[in-house]
């Protein structure tokens, strides 16, 4: 499967996890690295897609608190939108890789639908979403193809996000040409923070597990752009 890793050019770490991600998947993947979007080239990505709406959402969050981070923000989406229209042109599914994952397992050429989670247990594992499992169980499926909904991860903190549904990051996941033509159709909703959009527009998640990615130690988020 043709694999796209999204590393911010310039950035030493960057380009030194993007590349050691690269190399794990040369037995199993057809890959190559992906400049990324940063604040400093965010305007023209911004024109060539044409979002512009401000609405209430999780990047929205932080146009007020920060607009440094809402930047970069914005930044890391425009580099899945771009992906998603990659997808479309090439009428092929695409596997989307952030730099601070790499490749652990062999791709079994799975027949998902529309979008697959490639990294279901270090998402899993990761402290940061372990109060969102709405079921405390590990995923206990040998490699195949799972929905989603066997495994839901759902907010239940006292917040707004309450019952929120959600893909847990976007570090490592597969879409297809169907899937990433329903995500590219709802751009006019405006900024939102990269998972949280997929998830608001309905397109089938699956999951593969075993996994096929996983995070490095110490993870390099690439929505801070440069400033990492």
């Amino acid at each position: 499967m043709k694999t796209y890793i999204i590393h911010v050019k310039g950035h030493t770490k960057s380009e030194e996890y993007a590349q050691t991600c690269l190399e794990s998947c040369k037995e199993n993947f057809e890959a190559e690295l992906f400049e990324g979007v940063t604040p400093d080239t965010l305007e023209k990505y911004e024109k060539i897609h044409n979002i512009t709406r401000l609405q209430p959402s999780r990047v929205n969050n932080f146009y007020k608190e920060n607009k440094k981070l809402f930047n970069t923000k914005k930044s890391c989406f425009l580099n899945h939108v771009r992906l998603w229209t990659k997808c479309v042109e090439m009428d092929v599914p695409i596997a989307v890789v952030e730099q601070d994952s790499y490749c652990v397992s062999d791709w079994d050429e799975l027949n998902f639908d529309e979008l697959l989670l490639m990294n279901i247990k270090s998402a899993y594992n990761q402290p940061v979403f372990n109060h969102m499992w709405k079921n405390k169980k590990k995923p206990t499926y040998h490699v195949g193809l799972h929905n989603y909904q066997d495994m839901p991860l759902v907010y239940h903190m006292e917040n707004k996000f309450k019952g929120y549904c959600m893909m847990p990051g976007t570090a490592a996941y597969a879409v297809t040409p169907k899937g990433a033509k329903r995500l590219l159709q709802n751009l006019s909703t405006g900024w939102e923070q990269s998972d949280y959009y997929i998830n608001n527009f309905n397109v089938r998640i699956q999951y593969a597990y075993p996994e096929y990615f996983t995070f490095k130690l110490k993870n390099l988020n690439m929505s801070h752009g440069k400033n990492i």
